[in-house]
């Protein structure tokens, strides 16, 4: 499935959801990295896609979880780490396809809007597929729409 060492994927953005989680902080998780003493939070935006293509995968339903980027992280051997792709087939009730994506911060309030706005498509580019799992080296969103039929 995700085993290419290069992989293009189109996607239909189907719906969005999404905002401020707050909730209890496992004891695991050190103080430092806590909220406000005892909690966690997240911003992820939650999004449901629709494969196009690769045809071996269409139809298959993808979860896309959008997330700030909060630096960069450069490095002479590694592209930075924008997102990747995984397949979890079988691992919960309704797994499947699911990516998650880095949108650089100051770029966070715009990608919002215009996830609920105007954009339609993903396009992703994935790259040493193991089989589940693959790293993204590049994704843009577009207003494309499906042809007529």
């Amino acid at each position: 499935m995700l085993t290419e060492a290069r992989q293009d994927f189109l996607v239909e953005l189907c719906r969005s959801d999404g905002g401020l989680g707050v909730l209890p902080c496992p004891p695991s998780v050190p103080k430092a990295h806590r909220f406000q003493g005892g909690l966690i939070y997240s911003r992820m935006i939650d999004i449901e896609g629709r494969v196009l293509a690769p045809q071996d995968l269409a139809n298959r339903r993808m979860r896309i979880w959008l997330d700030q980027l909060e630096s960069w992280h450069f490095s002479p051997r590694d592209p930075p780490h924008i997102g990747d792709i995984y397949d979890r087939t079988g691992e919960l009730p309704g797994g499947g396809l699911e990516t998650t994506l880095y949108i650089p911060k100051d770029a966070w309030p715009t990608a919002v809007y215009c996830l609920n706005t105007i954009w339609r498509r993903l396009k992703l580019t994935g790259a040493n597929g193991d089989g589940r799992r693959m790293t993204l080296v590049d994704f843009s969103f577009s207003t494309d729409r499906p042809p007529p039929h």
